[in-house]
C-alpha cells in the first residue's frame, strides 16, 4: 500500500504565522497530523515590516507543527495576500504541428498568455487555467493533451505580484531551511476550503476579511475569473477606535472584540459600559451608539470599495450565488445584516470542509482530541483550503501548463471564441 504524501503549508497572516501538515489520502480524505499557529504581527499588506522576528515566527511555527506530527519539513506550500497583486484573464493561442495536441502545446499557450502581461518587474506567483478550445469551438474542455486538434487556445487567470517581493519572501523561508513548493493567493485557498461546488458554478464572490487586508476571488461556471486585494481590514476599524473614542490600540481591540457592532437594530442610543484604562488608574464610559458609529463607517467603506470594484469590472450581475464572507475581520456583529443591505444580494459564511479531520492513527487520545479541537479554528482554514487545493482538478489541469518551459512570442489579438465564453471578463 503506497504511504500518504505529505503536504506542508504556511499561511502568513497579520496577526500570525500557521502551519498546517497534511497526509493526503485522496482529495477526499486528508487527515491533519501536525499544525502550530505562533501569534506575529510582522508581515501585514504583503510586506515584511521586521525581517528577524518574521524568520524567528516562521521557525517556530513549523518546527512546533513538526514536533506534533514527528516529522521533518524541507518545502512548503505558501499562501499569504497582498494589495500589490495584480491579475488579468489572458489567453494563449499556439498551431499544432502534428495534430495531436501535446504536453509542449499548452506550455506553449501559458507562455503566450503570460508574456502579454507580465512585465520584468512582475513574478507569477499563481494561475488557474479557464478552459481549452479547440479549433475554434466554443466548448471548452478542461484538458485536451491527446486530442487531434489543428489549433489550441486556453484561457487563464493570472495572479502576479512584484519580483522583489517574491525574492524576499524566498529568501526567508530558504533562511527557515524550507523550500516553496507553490505561491497561492489567499482568497483562493479559502474560497477551496469554504465555497460549495453549486456556488462555484453559479457564481459567487468570495470575502476575506483579515487584520490588514480584504481579499476576494470571484468564480463562474466552476472557474476563477477574478480576483483582488485591498489595502483595508479589521484592524483599521481598531485604529478607528482608538483615536476617534481616545483609548489605546490595545483598549480599542478589546471593545472591538466584546462590545462592537454593525447592526443598528437593537442598538440603544442610551446605553453605555465602562472600560478599565490600562494605562490610567481610572475608568472610561463608551456609549454603544458612538462605537456602532464608528465601526459600522469602517465596515461600509471595505464592503463599498468591493460593491464598487465588482460594479467596474460588470461582476456583480454574474453573483446568483451571492457573496460568502469569512476571515477574522468577518467575526463582527452584525456584519451579514450590514452586507446584505449593501450589496443586495444573500451573503453567508463559509462552509466547513469534511474532507479535513484529524489523524486518527497515533494511539495518543490527548493528542487526537488537541488535532481534533483545533481544525475546528477558523483561523486555520486558508491552510486547509491550501491542502484541498493542491488535490483539486483545477490545479491538476493547470500544472500541465509549466510557466518556464518555452519561450514563444506573443500571440495575435483573436478573443472571438473567449468572448463567447467569457464575454465581460476580459
Amino acid at each position: 500500500m503506497k504511504k500518504p504524501d505529505l503536504i506542508v503549508v504556511v499561511h502568513l497572516s497579520a496577526t500570525a504565522i500557521h502551519t498546517v501538515i497534511g497526509q493526503i489520502h485522496s482529495a477526499q480524505d486528508i487527515r491533519i497530523i501536525g499544525l502550530s499557529t505562533v501569534k506575529n504581527h510582522d508581515f501585514a499588506q504583503g510586506t515584511i515590516r521586521h525581517r528577524e522576528r518574521l524568520k524567528s515566527a516562521i521557525k517556530q511555527s513549523i518546527q512546533n507543527a513538526e514536533d506534533m506530527a514527528n516529522c521533518r519539513v524541507n518545502s512548503v506550500w505558501l499562501s499569504f495576500s497582498t494589495p500589490d497583486l495584480q491579475s488579468v484573464n489572458s489567453v494563449g493561442e499556439v498551431k499544432i504541428k502534428h495534430d495531436i495536441v501535446q504536453a509542449k502545446d499548452v506550455v506553449a499557450a501559458l507562455t503566450q498568455a503570460k508574456n502579454k502581461h507580465l512585465q520584468d518587474d512582475l513574478y507569477l506567483m499563481h494561475y488557474a487555467q479557464q478552459g481549452i478550445a479547440l479549433d475554434g469551438n466554443a466548448e471548452m474542455i478542461d484538458d485536451a493533451i491527446g486530442m487531434q486538434a489543428s489549433d489550441l487556445m486556453v484561457l487563464y487567470h493570472l495572479m502576479m505580484m512584484p519580483v522583489k517581493g517574491r525574492q524576499n519572501l524566498q529568501q526567508l523561508l530558504q533562511e527557515c531551511d524550507v523550500s516553496i513548493d507553490q505561491m497561492l493567493f489567499d482568497a483562493v485557498s479559502t474560497a477551496e476550503y469554504g465555497l460549495l461546488p453549486e456556488e462555484k458554478y453559479h457564481g459567487v464572490c468570495l470575502i476575506d476579511i483579515g487584520a490588514s487586508t480584504t481579499s476576494i476571488c470571484v468564480y463562474r461556471e466552476d472557474k476563477l475569473i477574478y480576483t483582488h486585494c485591498f489595502a483595508e481590514g479589521g484592524h483599521h476599524a481598531t485604529l478607528d477606535i482608538s483615536m476617534l473614542l481616545d483609548v489605546t490600540i490595545a483598549e480599542a481591540e478589546n471593545m472591538k472584540k466584546s462590545q462592537a457592532n454593525v447592526d443598528r437594530h437593537g442598538i440603544d442610543s442610551s446605553q453605555f459600559f465602562t472600560i478599565k484604562r490600562s494605562q490610567h488608574d481610572d475608568e472610561k464610559t463608551i456609549n454603544m451608539l458612538e462605537l456602532l458609529e464608528v465601526t459600522e463607517a469602517r465596515y461600509i467603506s471595505i464592503l463599498g470599495h468591493i460593491k464598487k470594484e465588482l460594479d467596474k469590472e460588470g461582476l456583480s450581475e454574474f453573483l446568483q450565488q451571492g457573496y460568502v464572507i469569512t476571515g477574522g475581520g468577518a467575526e463582527m456583529r452584525g456584519l451579514l445584516p450590514l452586507a446584505k443591505k449593501i450589496f443586495a444580494n444573500k451573503v453567508n459564511k463559509v462552509n466547513q470542509h469534511s474532507a479535513i479531520s484529524a489523524y486518527t492513527q497515533y494511539g495518543d487520545d490527548d493528542k487526537l482530541r488537541t488535532i481534533a479541537a483545533m481544525i475546528g479554528e477558523r483561523k486555520y482554514q486558508t491552510a486547509f483550503g491550501t491542502l484541498l487545493y493542491s488535490q483539486s482538478e483545477a490545479f491538476h489541469h493547470s500544472e500541465k501548463s509549466s510557466p518556464d518551459s518555452l519561450q514563444v512570442k506573443p500571440m495575435r489579438e483573436k478573443l472571438k471564441t473567449v468572448n463567447k465564453f467569457f464575454g465581460k471578463f476580459f
